[in-house]
């Protein structure tokens, strides 16, 4: 199902682009600025994860963390959980130029929402990180549905949950979501995390007990 930005409800929602890279940085932010702008979602960018963190820190908006993998200073896997644990920091996004086979489950295991590959066009990389504003979207809207607001799982999460309710095994989940089996079982124990259980039976019945499924809704 297609979904659309809805600019009120985006207002107090900003992205921040972190990349040493000047003129990457500067051509990715000017496109994504031009993009969101109709959305009410501000588009900010910085040098460094020190220069990112002051702006998020100075501000009372709701981030959207793009961060470069290879940096000067705080970058990589530490960078992710720094920014991750920032009370008004959604989501982290994970970019590089690195392979994505290898890279990819590592940001997501630190705590990224997603990664993606500077491979990949501006027109890409903004419906990726679209779909997240969606998601976030989402996420406020059904927070009052559930016993609580603190199921923070990613579109992703809530993908793969669907899939283990279906009985489908790892591989098969990978494979469905063209996925590595190694990034599945990341994701499964980053559900097991948020909705407190310890077995995909646990997770299946909370998730239906909440609505969490997709059939749910």
């Amino acid at each position: 199902m297609q979904k659309h930005m809805n600019a009120s409800t985006h207002q107090q929602h900003s992205l921040l682009i972190i990349d040493d890279h000047p003129v990457y940085r500067e051509a990715l932010g000017e496109v994504l600025q031009k993009e969101f702008s109709p959305f009410g979602i501000e588009v900010q960018t910085a040098s460094n994860a020190s220069e990112g963190m002051d702006l998020v820190d100075a501000s009372t908006t709701k981030w959207i963390v793009l961060l470069d993998v290879l940096m000067p200073g705080l970058n990589g896997m530490a960078g992710i959980k720094v920014f991750k644990n920032k009370a008004n920091v959604a989501r982290v996004i994970s970019i590089s130029g690195l392979d994505a086979q290898a890279w990819e489950p590592k940001a997501i295991a630190a705590g990224a929402t997603l990664f993606i590959s500077k491979n990949n066009t501006s027109a890409n990389i903004f419906k990726r990180i679209q779909s997240l504003f969606d998601e976030e979207q989402w996420v406020q809207a059904t927070a009052g549905q559930m016993e609580s607001s603190e199921f923070r799982l990613t579109q992703r999460q809530l993908e793969v949950l669907t899939l283990i309710s279906l009985g489908h095994p790892n591989k098969i989940i990978a494979d469905l979501l063209e996925i590595k089996e190694q990034t599945v079982k990341i994701h499964i124990n980053q559900i097991f995390k948020e909705l407190r259980v310890f077995n995909r039976t646990q997770a299946v019945l909370k998730a239906q007990k909440h609505q969490l499924l997709s059939s749910d809704n």
